[in-house]
C-alpha cells in the first residue's frame, strides 16, 4: 500500500486495488498457452465436436443419462428386428472321408525284407571328386517272392524318397572305406533311384563295425542267391599289348611306349567275337594327354597312344539301349608286352535286335522261358493265343495301343522284354515273356477292342 493511500478510508484503497489486479491480469498472456502446449505434442482448445453436441446431456443429471440410454436400447432393438433370419444348419455328406485308410503302392509288395539297418549313404562326385552325402535311413535287401532276387533299397527319413536301388549282382565287390572300419564302398552299374539307370560309386557308414560286418555278411549272401538268377550277363575281353618305341624319353629311365587296348565278348565256350553288342566305347584316359577322352565306334574299339607312364582308365560301353551305358575300371601297365582282364557286364531289358545279337554268343534266359511256355503253356494257349495277340496289337489305332504300353508299364515283371524308344517314337515287347496276370489283362482288352476273337 503506498503513502497516498495512507488518508484514504480501508474501502477504498481494497477497490482500487482489486481493480489493478483485474486490469493486469487482462493485460497479461496467459501463462498455458497453445504454444506451451505444442512444445509438449498437445495443441489448442479443440472445438466441440457436432457429433459431441448430438449425444444429448452427457453432464446432465443421472435422470437425463437414463433417458439416453433407453432410447439407444430401444433403436438397438428395432436395428435386431430388421436383421434377416440366421439360415438353417445344412449339412452335406462328404466326398472323401479322410479318416478312410488309402492304400499306398511302394512297388515292394511282393517282396520280402531279408536284411535291414539304419545307416548313412554316401555318393562320389567325379567332377569335384568329393562325397556327396545322399541320405540317412534304413538300407534294406528286398527278396521278390517269385523270382527269387534280391535289390539293395534305401529310403531317406521322413520323406521316404528312394536314394539307392539297384540289384546285388555278382560283379559288385565291397571294399572297406580307408581309415573306417565301419564302411563300405561299392560300384553300381544300374542304379535307378533317379529314374533312369545310372552307373555310381557308392559308400555306406554304419554306427558301429558290428552292423557294418553284418550288412557285408547279408549283401555277399544277396550276391550268391542272385548269381544263378542273372543269366543274362556276357564275359567282357580286354585286351592290352605295349612295346618301346625309338623316340626320345620324358623322363629318364622310362621309355617311351606305344600301347594298344581292345574290346571283345566271349561266347559260351569262352572264345573271342566282335563286342557287336556296344554301339560305341569310350576311354578316359590320364588329364596329361592332349584328348583324354577317346571314343571308338566299331569292334574291336582299338584305342593306340603313346606315353611312358602307367594309371588306371575308366572305358564306358554303350550299347543301342536308353541308359544303357556300362562302365568298367581297366588298369593301363607295361609290366609284360601282352595282357588280358575278364569283365562281366549285365544285359537288362535288352531290345529284340539286342537280344538277336547276343544269341551269336550264346543262348538268352528268356529263350528257355519261350520254349517252355510253349511246351507247357498247351491250356495257356487254348485261352491266350500269342499269335492272334500280336496280329490284333497290329489293328489297334493310336489311343488303344498307349493304353497297351500304360498297361504292360504297370504290370511287367523283372521277365518282361521291352524297348521303348521315346526319340524314335517306337515300342517293342516280347508277348513270351509278359506275366500271366497281364497276359490275361492284354486279352480281354483285345476282345473287348473287337481285333480278337475267343
Amino acid at each position: 500500500m503506498s503513502a497516498e493511500n495512507d488518508n484514504k478510508p480501508l474501502e477504498e484503497v481494497k477497490a482500487e486495488e482489486t481493480q489493478e489486479t483485474s486490469t493486469a491480469a487482462a493485460n497479461a498472456k496467459p501463462v498455458t498457452s497453445a504454444s506451451v502446449f505444442s512444445m509438449f505434442g498437445g495443441g489448442a482448445k479443440k472445438e466441440k465436436k457436432e457429433e459431441d453436441e448430438d449425444r444429448g446431456d452427457n453432464s446432465g443429471s443421472a435422470k437425463a443419462q437414463r433417458e439416453a440410454a433407453a432410447a439407444a436400447a430401444a433403436s438397438s432393438s428395432k436395428d435386431e428386428d430388421d436383421q434377416p433370419p440366421e439360415s438353417e444348419d445344412v449339412h452335406f455328406e462328404p466326398v472323401i472321408h479322410l479318416t478312410k485308410e488309402v492304400e499306398v503302392k511302394t512297388n515292394e509288395e511282393m517282396e520280402e525284407q531279408v536284411f535291414k539297418m539304419r545307416a548313412k549313404l554316401f555318393k562320389y562326385v567325379a567332377e569335384t571328386r568329393e562325397w556327396k552325402e545322399r541320405g540317412t535311413g534304413d538300407v534294406r535287401l528286398l527278396k521278390h517272392k517269385e523270382n527269387g532276387k534280391t535289390r539293395l533299397v534305401m529310403r531317406r527319413d521322413k520323406t521316404l524318397k528312394v536314394c539307392a536301388n539297384h540289384y546285388v549282382v555278382p560283379e559288385m565287390k565291397l571294399s572297406p572305406n580307408v581309415g573306417s572300419d565301419r564302411s563300405w564302398v561299392w560300384n553300381v552299374v544300374a542304379d535307378v533311384s533317379e529314374g533312369e539307370p545310372e552307373a555310381l560309386t557308392l559308400a555306406i557308414r554304419f554306427a558301429n563295425s558290428d552292423n557294418a560286418n553284418q550288412f557285408k555278411d547279408a549283401f555277399i549272401k544277396a550276391q550268391k542267391e542272385n548269381e544263378s538268377l542273372f543269366k543274362n550277363t556276357r564275359k567282357i575281353k580286354v585286351v592290352t599289348e605295349q612295346h618301346n618305341i625309338d623316340k626320345p624319353a620324358v623322363n629318364e629311365g622310362f621309355p617311351m611306349k606305344e600301347w594298344t587296348v581292345e574290346i571283345y565278348i566271349l561266347d559260351q565256350d569262352g572264345k573271342e567275337k566282335p563286342a557287336r553288342c556296344f554301339a560305341k566305347v569310350v576311354y578316359h584316359l590320364h588329364p596329361s594327354f592332349a584328348q583324354p577322352d577317346q571314343t571308338f565306334l566299331e569292334p574291336p574299339f582299338k584305342c593306340t597312344n603313346e606315353g611312358w607312364g602307367e594309371f588306371e582308365m575308366s572305358i564306358d560301353l554303350f550299347t543301342t539301349e536308353k541308359g544303357g551305358k556300362q562302365t568298367i575300371v581297366h588298369d593301363l601297365n607295361f609290366a609284360a608286352p601282352q595282357y588280358e582282364n575278364i569283365h562281366t557286364v549285365v544285359f537288362r531289358n535288352p531290345s529284340q535286335a539286342l537280344q538277336q545279337i547276343l544269341r551269336e554268343t550264346g543262348p538268352l534266359p528268356s529263350d528257355e522261358e519261350r520254349k517252355q511256355k510253349k511246351v507247357d503253356g498247351g491250356k495257356k494257349k487254348k485261352t491266350y493265343d500269342i499269335e492272334k495277340m500280336a496280329d490284333g496289337l497290329i489293328k489297334l489305332g493310336e489311343d488303344d495301343l498307349l493304353q497297351v504300353i500304360q498297361m504292360v508299364h504297370d504290370h511287367k515283371d523283372d521277365n518282361t522284354y521291352i524297348q521303348n524308344n521315346v526319340d524314335a517314337g517306337e515300342f517293342s515287347v516280347d508277348l513270351y515273356t509278359l506275366p500271366d496276370g497281364l497276359l490275361k489283362m492284354l486279352w480281354d482288352f483285345l476282345i473287348r477292342q473287337g481285333v480278337v476273337v475267343a
